[in-house]
């Protein structure tokens, strides 16, 4: 029989693309998913007795259980013995990712801190009028600007840049992230691999969004990007928030108040899924709720908003 903290490494592997260097059995292990500079995402725990285990990863929200004799049937008094080791494994996963969030939380709270609001003319207003919304004032208050925001690429400082900081707000109204859009001093956005990044979590953020505006008399618009949410609010007068990502749109909770939602779709995979699984979840719950798409492939309503410089929606806010 082969080494089952070699197997239960490869199947991690194999799922996850990564795992820890070294499985160690009997503990919680968190490793990271991806290149990113404190990384932790994936996590791991191979049982005591070698013959299984559980891995996931908190970012893609996935986890698998693993069996090191799957042709070999369990008993009952193992199987109650595994659904005892998962159990502990769950609660102790639960208790480790709420102390990281507790800590998350205290760094976003010093980073919001030193965002100043928007004025006319810099790097932020900057940014947004080369994105076509130039004259538009005043924008929403939670946009905000960082002076001099340090960037990472893993371990290594790449430097300092303005930055366009947008709070992710759950459902209850915490703030669960901070969105980061690294930018040069004229506006353009900064020369990085990656200009657009989210601080590590402090929460979970299915159903969060950035609250870019608040529903108006039972009318709410969503869609995912900050640009793409303000072209909508531009072109239609629907006050629009900012999923973040297809995904998050998908799973938005929308308040309470809300009696009819306008789903600024990007016409992409992706897009289309997120906004038919959100208009599925309004309409079941009662919600009148209509999906707008542009009508040329790998576009959003930004870009539409740049070409056209207007996006109709009839009877939207009368």
């Amino acid at each position: 029989m082969r080494d089952p903290a070699q197997a239960f490494k490869l199947a991690i592997l194999a799922a996850l693309g990564h795992s820890p260097e070294v499985i160690e059995p009997g503990r919680l292990q968190r490793f990271a998913t991806s290149d990113k500079r404190g990384d932790s995402a994936g996590w791991c725990k191979l049982f005591a007795d070698l013959r299984g285990g559980v891995y996931g990863c908190n970012r893609a929200g996935m986890s698998e259980t693993w069996q090191a004799d799957r042709d070999q049937p369990m008993t009952r008094q193992q199987r109650a013995e595994r659904a005892r080791q998962l159990a502990q494994a769950t609660a102790e996963r639960e208790a480790q990712r709420r102390k990281q969030w507790a800590v998350n939380a205290g760094r976003i709270t010093r980073l919001w801190a030193q965002c100043v609001p928007l004025v006319p003319r810099d790097p932020v207003t900057l940014y947004l009028k080369r994105r076509g919304f130039a004259g538009v004032w005043p924008l929403p208050v939670c946009l905000r600007l960082h002076r001099a925001l340090p960037c990472w690429n893993g371990d290594v400082k790449i430097g300092v840049f303005p930055a366009m900081v947008a709070p992710l707000v759950s459902p209850g109204g915490r703030v669960v992230a901070l969105h980061r859009t690294y930018l040069a001093a004229d506006g353009r956005k900064a020369d990085l691999p990656n200009p657009k990044k989210l601080t590590a979590t402090a929460g979970s953020l299915a159903g969060a969004c950035i609250p870019l505006h608040q529903p108006q008399r039972g009318l709410v618009g969503i869609a995912e990007g900050i640009e793409t949410a303000l072209a909508a609010w531009c072109g239609s007068s629907v006050p629009t928030v900012a999923a973040y990502s297809a995904g998050n749109l998908a799973a938005w909770q929308w308040p309470a108040s809300v009696q009819r939602m306008v789903i600024f779709a990007d016409n992409d995979r992706a897009g289309r899924e997120g906004a038919a699984t959100l208009r599925a979840r309004a309409h079941s719950a009662g919600v009148s709720c209509e999906v707008l798409t542009p009508s040329d492939e790998g576009t959003d309503w930004c870009d539409v908003w740049v070409q056209r410089g207007t996006v109709t929606i009839e009877g939207a806010m009368t």
